[in-house]
């Protein structure tokens, strides 16, 4: 059956790590939009961009759940409403939907967070 997992959590909490993983055990199309926002506007975080790819990728998702693919969206999800409205989504094309949550402490985050900077800082 066709399913939608959201990966939930804070910046450096592992969840592209994590979507990475899940995508190769499972087959599912891993959808991110980090690999999408420097290569087409030049930089991480343009003004209003971000929506508009997310929104995108949720359209691709929807497609692929449709087709009775199964999909990964790696976005953060931390409000409950944005989840459950995407469950409901996922849930009207004929697929299930579960929320895979990452905690991170404070000292762990920053350290991921510093490293990815100098390493990527795009």
């Amino acid at each position: 059956m066709a399913e939608l997992t959201l990966i939930v959590g804070h910046p450096g909490a592992g969840k592209t790590t994590r979507a990475k993983a899940l995508a190769a055990a499972t087959g599912a199309v891993r959808l991110t939009p980090d690999e999408w926002m420097v290569p087409l506007f030049g930089h991480p975080d343009p003004d209003g961009k971000r929506d508009v790819v997310e929104g995108r990728l949720i359209w691709t998702a929807t497609a692929i759940l449709r087709a009775g693919g199964s999909a990964i969206l790696d976005f953060g999800f931390w409000g409950r409403d944005e989840r459950a409205a995407l469950a409901w989504l996922a849930a009207s094309v004929g697929a299930t939907a579960h929320t895979l949550h990452l905690p991170v402490d404070r000292v762990t985050q920053t350290e991921r967070v510093a490293r990815r900077q100098r390493e990527t800082p795009s």
